[in-house]
């Protein structure tokens, strides 16, 4: 092996262990924002609102801490710009859009209670989010 190959395997797998740390950051702050979701989405129900109110209070809350603390920790962007929270607002507007779809089919359809139903979704969509955020919010390469 020649040092050029050695060096670009080294490269290759630094650049590995950056990404599955990028993704452990981004899972450590998807689980906290889901958390802040969960709360705000329990707390609206349980004091009498409509699923769909409750999953847009905790949508609005997490989303927003969602995208500093992506851009700042996550992906280090240090500089979010208006159009980056744009897509961002457009990303998790998708991923609420589904959540709601998903809760109406669960809860009025199935017959499952409102917050099992969420509980039940919570962990679905955050990979193809993250690739998402990756290729197209934060512009990380």
């Amino acid at each position: 092996m020649t040092a050029e190959v050695r060096l670009a395997d080294g490269s290759a797998g630094r650049a590995r262990r950056m990404r599955a740390f990028e993704l452990a950051r981004f899972g450590a702050v998807g689980a906290s924002s889901t958390i802040l979701y969960l709360v705000v989405y329990t707390g609206a129900v349980l004091a009498g609102a409509p699923f769909a109110v409750g999953a847009l209070a905790g949508f609005l809350l997490s989303a927003s801490y969602g995208y500093v603390v992506h851009g700042n920790w996550t992906f280090r962007t240090r500089a979010p710009t208006p159009g980056g929270l744009a897509r961002w607002l457009v990303l998790q507007g998708a991923v609420l859009a589904l959540d709601i779809v998903a809760l109406w089919a669960l809860v009025v359809q199935a017959g499952l209670d409102r917050i099992v139903a969420q509980v039940i979704l919570l962990p679905l969509l955050p990979l193809t989010s993250y690739l998402v955020s990756r290729r197209c919010v934060f512009g990380a390469s």
